[in-house]
C-alpha cells in the first residue's frame, strides 16, 4: 500500500512517544507496540508511555521500551503529569492514541514537541479534539477512510491529515495445505456492539442449514449473556474459553476456517487482519466500516445487514471454498496490514513534518490544569436502564448501526 509521504533516508533520527491509556489490551495498546518496535528497529530513540500504573504485562517483549506517568484512575492529574515527564524527556514528537485525559494539554506543548493525534474511532468523541485543536496539532492520523470521512471536510488544512492503516504483527503462517475442521471464531464476548447478539440469531440457523463444526465464541460474557448462550440449538459445539492471550488468539484461528465479524462500528478490524493473517476468512455484514478496507471479495464475504439466513450461507460458502480463499486472505493481511507497512506511513510523515518550521502554541509556556472527566449522559442512567438499552438495540442491526455514533454520548 503506497503512502504519499515515503521516508527519504534511514539517517534522520528522532526521539518519538506514544502516548496511550495503559497496558490493559485491546486494538489501540497492539498498534502501539508494533509502532514503537518498528521506530526503535529504524534506529529512532522511540518509547511507549502509559497514563496508568503498568500492569506488567508489557515486561519482557523484545525491541519495546516503556514509561509510566505512574497515575491511577480517573487521572485528574494527566495534563501537568504529562508536561513535567515531557520536560524531563525531551521528545520531537508526540503521539496521542485514544486518551482523552490528555486531550487538553495540545495548545500547552512546547514548539519543539511535533504533536500527532490519532483518531481510532468513528464516535465524534474520539475526533472532536482533534478538529478543535487543529491550529495546535501537526498531524492528524485516522486508522481508517471511513473514520477520516467523519471530520476530513471540516478541517482547515487537509494536509495535515493522514490515513494510516493499522499494522500488527504476526506468528509464522500456518500451512494453508492442511485440512481444517469447519469451525468459526468470534472474538467479541457479549458485547453487543461487537455482534454478540447476532451470532445469538446465526447459530440456528447454521445448524438449521447443516453446518456441523463449532464455533469458538472468544472473550468476556455477563452471566445472564451466558445463559442465553448455553440455551442455543447444540451448545455443546460451542467453545466458550473466555479471554485469552494474544497467542492463543492467532492459535484458534489457525485452527478454524472463518472468522465473523459482526461489528456495527469497526473503525478498522484488527481481528479481521489477525484471523485472516492465519487462514481464516472472514464473513460480515455489508456497511461501511474498516472491514470494508480490508477485505476484499477474492478475500472474504459479506452479507446484507440483519438477513442471517444469507449470513449464514455465506459462513457455509467460506468453509466450503476455504482451501482457495484462505491463502489470499493471509497474503493480504501479512503484506498489506503488517506493522512494517504502518511504519512507512508514520516514518514518511514525521520526516516532513520534522522539516516544518516549530509550532508556537496558543498556550505555550502555560500549566494545563487537572483533567475534569467528562459526564457522559448516558451514564447519567441507572445501571438497570442502561442494560436495558444495549440489549434493545443489541437485538436490531439496523438500529445498532444508526446509533453507532452515539457511544460516548
Amino acid at each position: 500500500m503506497p503512502y504519499p509521504h515515503e521516508p527519504a533516508s534511514d539517517l534522520f533520527t528522532m526521539k518519538l512517544c506514544w502516548f496511550v491509556p495503559d497496558d490493559r489490551g485491546g486494538g489501540v495498546i497492539n498498534v502501539a507496540l508494533s509502532c514503537v518496535r518498528q521506530a526503535r528497529a529504524a534506529g529512532h530513540d522511540a518509547v511507549l508511555l502509559l497514563m496508568l500504573e503498568p500492569t506488567g504485562s508489557l515486561e519482557g517483549i523484545p525491541g519495546i521500551r516503556t514509561a509510566s506517568l505512574g497515575l491511577k484512575k480517573p487521572a485528574t492529574q494527566t495534563p501537568p503529569a504529562l508536561m513535567q515527564w515531557l520536560a524531563e524527556n525531551p521528545q520531537d514528537v508526540l503521539l496521542l492514541n485514544g486518551g482523552e485525559e490528555a486531550d487538553t494539554i495540545i495548545p500547552y506543548l512546547p514548539a519543539d514537541v511535533r504533536c500527532i493525534y490519532t483518531v481510532h474511532d468513528t464516535a465524534p468523541r474520539y475526533w472532536q479534539t482533534a478538529v478543535a485543536a487543529e491550529a495546535d496539532i501537526d498531524g492528524i492520523f485516522p486508522v481508517s477512510h471511513v473514520v477520516a470521512g467523519k471530520f476530513s471536510r471540516v478541517l482547515k488544512n487537509p494536509d495535515k491529515l493522514q490515513v494510516i492503516y493499522n499494522g500488527s504483527s504476526f506468528p509464522a503462517p500456518p500451512d494453508l495445505g492442511e485440512s481444517r475442521p469447519d469451525d468459526l471464531v468470534f472474538f467479541g464476548g457479549g458485547d453487543a456492539s461487537k455482534g454478540a447478539s447476532d451470532l445469538l440469531r446465526l447459530w440456528p440457523v447454521l445448524i438449521k442449514l447443516g453446518f456441523t463444526g463449532r464455533l469458538h465464541w472468544l472473550g468476556f460474557m455477563e452471566p445472564a449473556f451466558e445463559r442465553n448462550v448455553s440455551q442455543l440449538p447444540q451448545e455443546e459445539r460451542i467453545l466458550r474459553p473466555g479471554r485469552v492471550r494474544r497467542e492463543e488468539g492467532f492459535a484458534i484461528a489457525a485452527r478454524s476456517k472463518v472468522v465473523l465479524m459482526l461489528s456495527r462500528a469497526e473503525a478498522f478490524g484488527m481481528v479481521t487482519i489477525e484471523g485472516m493473517s492465519m487462514g481464516c476468512v472472514p464473513v460480515a455484514w455489508d456497511i461501511e466500516t474498516g472491514t470494508k478496507e480490508i477485505v476484499t471479495d477474492e478475500t472474504g464475504f459479506f452479507a446484507p445487514l440483519g438477513n442471517f439466513t444469507e449470513l449464514a450461507r455465506k459462513v457455509l460458502q467460506a468453509c466450503a471454498e476455504h482451501t482457495r480463499i484462505a491463502p489470499r486472505a493471509s497474503i493480504r493481511a501479512r503484506e498489506v496490514f503488517s506493522e512494517e507497512m504502518m511504519w512507512r506511513g508514520y516514518a514518511g510523515f514525521f520526516e516532513r513534518v520534522m522539516q516544518n518550521p516549530p509550532r508556537v502554541r496558543s498556550l505555550a509556556g502555560r500549566v494545563p490544569p487537572d483533567f475534569v472527566p467528562i459526564r457522559r449522559r448516558f451514564q447519567l442512567l441507572p445501571a438497570s436502564v442502561r442494560k436495558t438499552v444495549r440489549d434493545f438495540i443489541g437485538r436490531w442491526p439496523w438500529l445498532g448501526y444508526v446509533v453507532r455514533d452515539l457511544r460516548g454520548f
